[in-house]
Formats: C-alpha cells, sequence, structure tokens
C-alpha cells in the first residue's frame, strides 16, 4: 500500500533554503517527490543527533536525550517507510545504531557526573569505603563511555559519507565530552587505586575441556611489588576462575573451555579486584586453537505423567569422561514447549517448572537439551516420554455492557479446581459469528469491546469459546443474552462442551439489567417538581433515586474483581458505573466512544472533570493494553469511580450539554 508521509519544516531559515519546507502529503505519491522526503528525514535525523551532541557537551542532559528520543524514533519510522518505495541505499540501520547509542552515551555521561558527585561528598566526608566503591563505578562508567563515544563518532563517519552531510562540529562535541571524562578518571585513578601488571605464560596453545589451558602467572603493581597471598579473581569470557598468589604474585591456573566458539584464537584473561581492593584491574590476552569434545548428559529424575500446571523434578548430570561440566546452560522442554533453561553446576542441574497449557495432551517427547553449536563442547540432547493429561476447563462471562454500538465482554478461563489460565486464546461470538479473538491475562480474565454486527437485532447472543486446540485443557463454551437496546435480561445461559464448566451469574444481576431499560427515560428533576434549586436533592429525593439507581452493584461488582485479583475486570466495571452516573447528562450517550464521552461532558468543577479523565484512561488501559493493571491503581481508580457516582448529581444536572460552558475543559 502506498504510504505517505506530511512534513512540516520549522528550522532555520539555512535549513528552509536546502529542503521543501511544507508539501501535501497527497502530492507525495508523484514520481520523485518520495526521494524528496527521503532527503528531507534524512536531514531532520542527521540535524537531530548533531544537536544531541551540541546539548550533551553543554551538559544538558534532558535536551540531548529529546532531541534523540520519541521523536527522533518517530522521523525514523517515516524515513524507512519512505526508503522503502525508493531505489537508492536505505540508511535506516546506521541511523538507528547511533540514535540508540548517543541516547545511552548520554545517559552513561548523565549518570557519571551524578556518580562523581557523590564520590566527591564521600571524600569530603572522609568516607574511604564508599568512596572507593564509587571509583570503581565511575571507572565502570568511564570505560562505557568511551566506547560508546567511540561507536557513535563511527557512525558520523557513516552518515556522512552515505548523505553528505557535514557532522565535524558534533564530532568535535562528542570528543570532547569523552576526553574531559578520562581527564577527570585519570585523578580519581590516581586517588584511590594502584594500577597492576597480570602476566601469563601458557603450556601449549592447543586446547580442549579434555586438554585445558595451563598457565603460570604473575600479578604485580606497575612499580614492580608483588600482590602476594591472596586469593584472585580472574574471569575468562563469561567464566570465572579465582587462584591464590604465592609471596611473589605467581599462581598457576587451569580453564577448561566449554562454551567458546572454535574459531577462538585468543582468549582475554581479566583480573577483576574486590569492590574494596585498593587494586586496579588488569587483563592479558593468550593464543590459543580450541578442539571440540562431545559431553555425555543422563537424565536421572524425570515424571511419568503430568499436567497442566503441575510442577516435577527434572534432574540430570553432564559431563566428559566423568569430569563435570560447569557453568553452561541446558533447556528444558516438553511437547516442544520450552519449559525452563537452568544452569549444570559442578555437573549436575535440576529443573521444577509449571506446565503450561500449550503442551498438547498425549504422549510427548521431554527433552533436555545442551544447545551449543560450533563450541569447545559439542551439543548433546536426552529424551524421555512423558504422558500428558487433558484438564478440565471452564469458561464464564462476568460481564457484557452495551453503549452505541458496541459491546463490552468480560470473562475468564480457569481449570476446573479454579486456577486461571493465562495466554490462551478465546473467541468471541455473536449470534454464531466470531467478532473478536482475545488472549486471557493473569488469572485468566479477558475482556475485550466489539462492534455489534448490523444484522443483530433484539435478542442478541454473546458466547466466548475456547477450542483448546494446541493444548492440554478441554474445551468450554459459555453465552449470554442480552438485548441491544440493553434491556433484556444478564442471566446467561451456558452452553458446555467437553466437560466445561460455567459459573451461575446472580439473579440479582439479572434484576440490575432489567432496570437498565429505564435508562432511556428522563424524568424531571426532583427539585425542580418540588419547586427548589435545580440540581438541589433532599434526603428523599436521595431515597428515591438509591433505589432506582443501577450503579452500586457495579460498584460492588468493582471490588469483587479486585478482591478476586482481577483488576483490568474492576477498572472496566468501574468505568460502566461511571457511565451510568453521568449518562443523564449527556444526550445520546449510548453511541458515543469513552473519549468522545469524556468530550462531551461538560461541568464546571475542574477536580470532577480530571477524576473522570483518570478513569477513561484507565479503562482505556484496563480494555485495550495487554498488560495487567497494577492492583494499587485499580483500587485508586475504583474510589476515583465511587467519587464521581457520588457527584453524578451537580448543580448543572440536566441543563442539556450544548447550553453548558466548556471554556475550562481541554482539548484531547
Amino acid at each position: 500500500m502506498q504510504q505517505h508521509v506530511a512534513v512540516q519544516q520549522n528550522d532555520s531559515a539555512e535549513e528552509r533554503n536546502e529542503t521543501t519546507p511544507h508539501r501535501n502529503p497527497d502530492e507525495y505519491s508523484e514520481d520523485g517527490d518520495l526521494e524528496g522526503v527521503e532527503r528531507w528525514l534524512s536531514n531532520r535525523l542527521t540535524s537531530q543527533l548533531g544537536e544531541s551532541a551540541i546539548q550533551l557537551s553543554e551538559g544538558e542532559y534532558e535536551l540531548a536525550s529529546d532531541y534523540v528520543g520519541e521523536e527522533y524514533r518517530n522521523r525514523l519510522e517515516q524515513y524507512v517507510d519512505v526508503a522503502g518505495q525508493t531505489s537508492g541505499e536505505s540508511n535506516e540501520e546506521t541511523f538507528e545504531e547511533t540514535g540508540e547509542q548517543q541516547a545511552r552515551l548520554t545517559e552513561a555521561v548523565q549518570e557519571y557526573r551524578d556518580t562523581k558527585a557523590e564520590y566527591e561528598a564521600a571524600r569530603q566526608a572522609g568516607n574511604e569505603e564508599r568512596a572507593r566503591e564509587l571509583a570503581r563505578e565511575l571507572e565502570s562508567l568511564a570505560d562505557e563511555i568511551e566506547s560508546l563515544g567511540g561507536s557513535v563518532r563511527e557512525g558520523y563517519i557513516d552518515i556522512e559519507a552515505e548523505t553528505g552531510t557535514d557532522l565535524s562540529e558534533s564530532d568535535a562535541a562528542i570528543e570532547n565530552v569523552t576526553d574531559e571524562i578520562e581527564s577527570e578518571q585519570a585523578v580519581v585513578r590516581a586517588q584511590e587505586f594502584t594500577e597492576t601488571d597480570l602476566s601469563l605464560t601458557i603450556e601449549r596453545e592447543e586446547i580442549s575441556f579434555r586438554d585445558p589451558l595451563v598457565a603460570t602467572g604473575e600479578l604485580r603493581t606497575l612499580d614492580g611489588s608483588p600482590i602476594a597471598n591472596e586469593e584472585i579473581r580472574l574471569d575468562i569470557g563469561n567464566h570465572t576462575e579465582r587462584v591464590t598468589t604465592d609471596a611473589s604474585g605467581g599462581f598457576t591456573l587451569e580453564y577448561r573451555p566449554t562454551d567458546e566458539s572454535l574459531s577462538t584464537d585468543e582468549l582475554d584473561i581479566q583480573y577483576v579486584p574486590d569492590t574494596q581492593s585498593i587494586y586496579l584491574g588488569d587483563e592479558t590476552t593468550v593464543d590459543v586453537s580450541i578442539d571440540q569434545v562431545e559431553p555425555t548428559l543422563v537424565l536421572e529424575e524425570t515424571p511419568s505423567e503430568v499436567a497442566y500446571g503441575e510442577r516435577h523434578a527434572v534432574t540430570g548430570e553432564l559431563t566428559v569422561d566423568g569430569r563435570s561440566v560447569d557453568g553452561v546452560p541446558v533447556s528444558v522442554s516438553l511437547g516442544g514447549e520450552r519449559l525452563e533453561t537452568v544452569p549444570v553446576k559442578n555437573g549436575v542441574f535440576g529443573s521444577s517448572s509449571p506446565i503450561p497449557a500449550a503442551v498438547e495432551d498425549g504422549d510427548r517427547d521431554l527433552v533436555v537439551r545442551l544447545p551449543l553449536e560450533g563450541q569447545a563442547l559439542a551439543g548433546t540432547a536426552n529424551t524421555t516420554t512423558v504422558t500428558v493429561r487433558e484438564t478440565q476447563s471452564t469458561l464464564s462471562i462476568d460481564e457484557t455492557s452495551i453503549s452505541g454500538q458496541e459491546v463490552m465482554v468480560n470473562g475468564s478461563l480457569a481449570t476446573v479446581d479454579g486456577d486461571g489460565v493465562r495466554g490462551e486464546s478465546v473467541q468471541i461470538r455473536i449470534d454464531g459469528s466470531t467478532v473478536d479473538t482475545v488472549t486471557t491475562e493473569a488469572g485468566g480474565s479477558f475482556g475485550t469491546t466489539v462492534s455489534i454486527p448490523s444484522s443483530s437485532s433484539g435478542d442478541m447472543t454473546v458466547a466466548a469459546v475456547y477450542t483448546g486446540d494446541g493444548s492440554n485443557l478441554e474445551t468450554a463454551r459459555v453465552e449470554t443474552t442480552v438485548m441491544i437496546d440493553g434491556s433484556a435480561s444478564r442471566i446467561p445461559t451456558p452452553v458446555l462442551l467437553a466437560g466445561g464448566f460455567v459459573a451461575v451469574i446472580a439473579a440479582g444481576l439479572g434484576l440490575w439489567w432489567v432496570r437498565r431499560s429505564d435508562e432511556g427515560a428522563s424524568p424531571a428533576s426532583p427539585a425542580r417538581d418540588q419547586g427548589g434549586v435545580a440540581g438541589e436533592r433532599t434526603p428523599a429525593d436521595r431515597s428515591t433515586e438509591s433505589t432506582a439507581d443501577p450503579v452500586d452493584p457495579l460498584l460492588e461488582r468493582a471490588a469483587d474483581q479486585l478482591a478476586a485479583g482481577r483488576p483490568n475486570d474492576a477498572v472496566r466495571t468501574s468505568y460502566a458505573a461511571v457511565r451510568r452516573a453521568l449518562a443523564s447528562r449527556i444526550d445520546g450517550q449510548k453511541s458515543l466512544t469513552h473519549w468522545e464521552f469524556y468530550r462531551t461532558y461538560r461541568n464546571a468543577d475542574a477536580a470532577e472533570t480530571d477524576l473522570l479523565r483518570a478513569v477513561t484512561q484507565g479503562y482505556e488501559r484496563a480494555a485495550f493494553d495487554p498488560g495487567t493493571v497494577p492492583t494499587t491503581e485499580s483500587a485508586a481508580l475504583l474510589e476515583k469511580a465511587r467519587r464521581l457516582c457520588d457527584l453524578s448529581d451537580s448543580s448543572d444536572e440536566g441543563v442539556p450539554a450544548d447550553d453548558k460552558d466548556t471554556s475550562a475543559y481541554p482539548r484531547l
């Protein structure tokens, strides 16, 4: 599909002379225009990188981050879209990598400055232990800044070569920042640490797990003094070895390679001092050639039968010629679904992860694998057969709510024992037609808002169906009947398949839905009927309204959902209560979306408007965001909903929306 990008240029006069400041986006489909848009976007990305570098050099970290933040990423997306439709080479990878590295560089520089201030404060307070700890953090940050600065400057070189732009000023700014931090860190290094020298001599270059690296070494300070009689840590790739120096600082190292690539021709060996050590680390390299060996993987304990949610121990050993392998991971999978990745320690491993629903029932392969390829240890695996039992499941539709031409459906999927099932697909059907497929969240809850088919009228059957395809759970189905005008019974008609179960909705909830039929009526305000001031309510009025008001059951249900560990459902139900409480203020409110309702709602009380906005934002997150609303946030939104419902009879009740002042409300 042809994509169009509208570009608004607001830069300096010099920049405007170089690029077209504004074009009709509909014209970008014409031949040749896309190249112009691509150039503009490329120049814009380059300009933002340059501005970020200048701001970084001036210590304006927030501005430096903004220049390579959200707007930069949006421009990059536009650039990728346009560049994909032109014939030239795209520079998207260079822009993406350079932008990411520059953002990380800004964060690292700001963190260095903040940590440096803490360091100076600790030194001034005479806290040597804390000062040395912070100095070591500064050393790590300085190394990171040097590396990131070099990567950013390399990116500038590529961008200049590919686009013909000049980034020399920005390059100089980055160089100045990295040089300044290196100079500062040299002072810190001299104040806190003694530099060291690590040397190693190996017996042979050709090594393997069977024939390890054997080396003699020495650790001394730069002036030649031995670091004597200390246990020291040596990092080799992803592994750590500990050795003890003798009186002259000498030691012997033995290292058996495991996950190093067979193409490795040298090993980096690094001395890593303890945090409070006065010594600074050092590293050296040794030349090697690695031969591959095949390990033996033995399963010792495995289950014979499993079912959804159960935990069973899987244990075993990994050895080479009877010698324990250490520091590599093994993966455990069942029926092709990975259960867990666990480390091998001293030759043994153990796993005990719950069985997910995604493993199909029946006889399935349980596989434990050492997932290495082209490395010092060859990949290997061991397999056994496990029977996966089928588990009964239940579906429930906890709530349906109609607003205009949409219906909101909330429900849950669980085992027969009540354990919620996460990550499974549930079909939502209206009058037999599938209108949406949702994925269950934590606790098994699901919720969606779907459009009502034009063919539906009067009684409408809303069904939730779990097919159980590709899982170890039985199929389940439940349905409920509602009327499009919202006045029909809420009592669901359960239809169970393959042993599925469904909760029976309480009769009192059905009565609440019957009351919905009265919503369309617009009785005169009680205060007006009695000659009172419009919007004022007497105690008798409140008593009468509490009998007819359908809001309380919704708020109670929201509280129950929150207590049951379903915060998303609680937020959606809270919002439904608010819509009901405020519905009388807006003509034709049923056809409005949640944000249209908010924009249409009028009230001079800014605090009340803020409450509605907060509840609306919470509803949008709960209804459309795949994540889970935190329980504390859900509880806060329920309280806001209660306050809104209590305020539902404010002083402008009964005033038509078009007659109310809108100046106090934000434009969305």
